[in-house]
């Protein structure tokens, strides 16, 4: 067997090699996360907290998900029900082991590449209350989670508050952190091209940037009026990193630029949108984000000339055909700004 960059292919490429078709799950899950996420879930769990697979005809479930792998189905079984597992998923060893989270690690990437390396020197600088950051890091894992794990995320430049917290509130975890700087971590990991993720930065982040980079540098939102000292800080942190900024057509209004939401969108663009970086974003904006490129956009298209500045209708059509916006919020951004629609509906 080769080597998976994902914790769900190789799951499914040892349950594949076995001939385990379906395995069954006991109570201590997150029935939703199995829903939402499958077989990466169960990867992760097995992962973190050393877990097994074993043989067990006593098990009887039912289907809660199925995926298909290799052309064959994979069925993950809840406690109750008929249906007889091929394996279960167990905390501890036994004789009836038959698959390992050892043999699971195995199959994937060490070193464990991409990274996303959240750095906290430039946290005096910030405008971020450190509460918030704490949350947001929370984030960041979890994001993880949903498509790599826990060794795909750093934490640099963290004093022993930070590292206590992060294993307190996170709870067991396998997550880098350290006092170095970002650049002797990802030195020792050979990632060579590494992005650097701030929102003042000189060039666009690319969909080649998303799907080739071995690590991303996330910044902390920078203290307004010190953006460029932040900036060349940040920079200076990894040398030889590409710094760029997330758009979405074109612009970064709107565009979200917390740690969290930053790692979530090169996550998304890379593993479920195959480089598409608007998609990302625009499935990572908040409510708030999403107004704000509406006033943006609107003060872009407003047409001014004798009378009252205004826009119309057909923009409204043009731009809900991908923001996520309605007739009402259109019309109120638009009456808020002072400009009229014409041509109305």
């Amino acid at each position: 067997m080769g080597y998976a960059e994902r914790p769900r292919e190789a799951l499914l490429e040892l349950l594949y090699s076995r001939g385990l078709h379906s395995l069954g799950l006991k109570h201590f899950l997150e029935k939703r996360r199995v829903q939402e996420l499958g077989h990466q879930y169960i990867a992760v769990e097995m992962l973190v907290r050393e877990q097994y697979l074993l043989y067990d005809p006593s098990f009887r479930g039912s289907a809660l998900r199925e995926e298909v792998y290799r052309g064959a189905r994979f069925r993950l079984l809840s406690p109750r029900g008929d249906e007889r597992a091929d394996a279960i998923l167990s905390r501890s060893e036994s004789s009836a082991s038959l698959v390992s989270w050892k043999e699971l690690l195995g199959l994937l990437p060490s070193p464990p590449l991409p990274l996303i390396t959240v750095d906290l020197s430039a946290l005096a600088l910030s405008s971020e209350d450190p509460g918030i950051l704490k949350v947001q890091v929370k984030e960041v894992i979890e994001r993880a989670r949903e498509y790599l794990w826990d060794p795909h995320v750093a934490i640099t430049s963290a004093d022993k508050g930070f590292v206590e917290w992060i294993n307190m509130i996170v709870g067991r975890n396998k997550v880098t952190t350290t006092q170095s700087r970002p650049s002797e971590l990802l030195w020792s990991m050979d990632a060579d091209k590494v992005i650097i993720l701030r929102q003042d930065a000189p060039y666009a982040l690319t969909p080649h940037d998303v799907l080739s980079a071995e690590a991303f540098l996330v910044g902390i939102p920078a203290e307004r009026g010190l953006s460029s000292v932040q900036s060349r800080l940040i920079d200076s942190l990894v040398p030889w990193g590409l710094p760029r900024r997330i758009e979405l057509r074109g612009s970064v209004v709107g565009v979200p630029d917390s740690v969290n939401k930053m790692a979530e969108i090169v996550l998304k663009a890379r593993y479920k949108y195959g480089g598409d970086i608007d998609k990302a974003v625009l499935s990572s904006m908040t409510r708030k984000n999403v107004v704000s490129r509406l006033y943006y956009e609107i003060e872009k298209g407003v047409r001014r000339g004798m009378g009252a500045p205004s826009v119309s209708w057909e923009l409204y059509e043009e731009l809900a055909s991908w923001l996520p916006i309605t007739k009402e919020d259109f019309e109120s951004v638009a009456g808020k700004l002072g400009v009229r629609i014409k041509d109305a509906m």
